[in-house]
């Protein structure tokens, strides 16, 4: 096993180091840590993983321009970490809401609901709203749930009330149908610059 770990470990560091010269970067190794992906225990190897004779220490997960991934790709974190803005947009909502006297005006919470608070949870839904995509999941996801509350307690109905009537109400379609709409578009790019670079 010792064998093993020292050779992934030369091939990773001067892969690694190729990678970096070729594209003029340089490794900051006091910013970077180690994920070992789909591995039962956080460090499956004795050894720990170095560059430059630095130790760089090892996560469970870790967050890439702003999607959090952990080590066993679970889609689930990253959606936990896309609730925050969410929330804190529709706090920021409420607080709007109250200050400009708009409590008592639900068509004007509904779309600023809308424009400023489904946005916010919108940030790299094409990597962890494809879970999502498919038929009858429509209310599965924890966005789709507390934003399904906040339509609620701006029309003042029970939390009985079926999402499906709560959304026809407000004149709102399930976050899928946006989440959907992102993922369409990115993989569009994704086909453009491909067919653009061939």
């Amino acid at each position: 096993m010792l064998q093993v770990w020292s050779i992934l470990q030369l091939c990773l560091h001067y892969g690694l180091r190729t990678y970096a010269e070729k594209k003029g970067l340089t490794v900051n190794t006091a910013k970077s840590e180690v994920v070992y992906f789909n591995s039962k225990s956080v460090s499956p190897l004795q050894n720990p993983f170095t560059y430059d004779g630095v130790v760089l220490p090892e996560k469970d997960r870790f967050k890439y321009l702003g999607v959090l991934l952990d080590r066993r790709m679970n889609s689930k974190i990253a959606e936990e970490h896309a609730v925050r803005p969410y929330m804190a947009a529709q706090s920021r909502i409420s607080e709007f809401a109250k200050s400009h006297e708009l409590k008592s005006r639900p068509h004007a919470m509904l779309w600023l609901s809308k424009v400023y608070g489904i946005p916010a949870g919108m940030y790299a839904s094409q990597v962890w709203g494809t879970v999502y995509l498919s038929e009858g999941s429509e209310f599965g996801s924890q966005l789709q749930k507390r934003h399904l509350c906040f339509l609620r307690r701006i029309l003042r109905v029970k939390n009985s009330t079926t999402n499906w009537a709560v959304l026809r109400k407000c004149g709102q379609e399930p976050l899928q149908f946006f989440w959907f709409r992102a993922a369409i578009r990115f993989f569009k790019s994704m086909l453009d610059f491909k067919l653009g670079g061939a």
